[in-house]
Protein backbone atom coordinates (compact mmCIF):
# COMPACT_ATOMS: atom_id res chain seq x y z
CA UNK A 1 0.00 0.00 0.00
CA UNK A 2 1.64 2.89 -1.06
CA UNK A 3 1.43 6.18 1.15
CA UNK A 4 -1.19 8.07 -0.88
CA UNK A 5 -3.44 5.39 0.14
CA UNK A 6 -2.78 4.96 3.47
CA UNK A 7 -3.72 8.91 3.65
CA UNK A 8 -6.82 8.17 1.52
CA UNK A 9 -7.72 5.67 3.77
CA UNK A 10 -7.16 7.65 7.29
CA UNK A 11 -9.11 10.33 5.32
CA UNK A 12 -12.24 8.32 4.55
CA UNK A 13 -12.15 6.92 7.92
CA UNK A 14 -11.85 10.39 9.35
CA UNK A 15 -14.79 11.68 7.50
CA UNK A 16 -17.06 8.32 8.71
CA UNK A 17 -15.92 9.30 12.16
CA UNK A 18 -17.06 13.18 11.34
CA UNK A 19 -20.30 11.46 10.34
CA UNK A 20 -21.22 8.98 12.73
CA UNK A 21 -20.40 12.01 15.27
CA UNK A 22 -22.90 14.47 13.97
CA UNK A 23 -25.61 11.85 13.61
CA UNK A 24 -25.25 10.98 16.89
CA UNK A 25 -25.42 14.31 18.07
CA UNK A 26 -28.94 15.14 15.86
CA UNK A 27 -30.48 11.95 17.99
CA UNK A 28 -29.73 13.24 21.25
CA UNK A 29 -30.61 16.47 20.12
CA UNK A 30 -34.10 14.59 18.86
CA UNK A 31 -34.28 12.23 21.40
CA UNK A 32 -33.85 15.87 24.00
CA UNK A 33 -31.07 13.58 25.89
CA UNK A 34 -27.57 14.51 26.81
CA UNK A 35 -24.15 12.35 25.72
CA UNK A 36 -22.03 11.28 28.27
CA UNK A 37 -18.27 9.90 26.71
CA UNK A 38 -14.96 9.86 27.97
CA UNK A 39 -12.36 12.29 26.50
CA UNK A 40 -8.31 12.57 27.21
CA UNK A 41 -9.34 10.65 30.44
CA UNK A 42 -11.94 12.13 31.45
CA UNK A 43 -15.73 12.06 31.61
CA UNK A 44 -17.40 15.02 29.87
CA UNK A 45 -21.06 15.43 29.32
CA UNK A 46 -22.27 17.40 25.63
CA UNK A 47 -25.81 18.87 26.24
CA UNK A 48 -26.78 18.92 21.67
CA UNK A 49 -27.79 22.46 21.09
CA UNK A 50 -31.77 22.61 20.72
CA UNK A 51 -32.19 20.42 23.42
CA UNK A 52 -34.71 21.54 26.20
CA UNK A 53 -32.96 21.88 29.76
CA UNK A 54 -35.07 20.08 32.18
CA UNK A 55 -34.15 19.41 35.47
CA UNK A 56 -33.73 15.43 34.77
CA UNK A 57 -31.15 16.32 32.03
CA UNK A 58 -28.51 18.27 35.08
CA UNK A 59 -26.32 16.89 37.38
CA UNK A 60 -24.74 13.44 37.86
CA UNK A 61 -24.80 11.24 34.90
CA UNK A 62 -25.33 8.17 36.63
CA UNK A 63 -27.91 9.32 38.91
CA UNK A 64 -29.75 10.70 35.86
CA UNK A 65 -29.39 7.31 34.16
CA UNK A 66 -31.02 5.10 36.84
CA UNK A 67 -33.80 7.52 36.91
CA UNK A 68 -34.60 7.05 33.30
CA UNK A 69 -34.62 3.16 33.91
CA UNK A 70 -37.12 3.33 36.45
Amino acid sequence: MTDYEVREMQRLIDAGILLAHKRLLARARFDQQVLVFAENGKVIEKVPEGTASYPALEGDPLLRHRIFQD
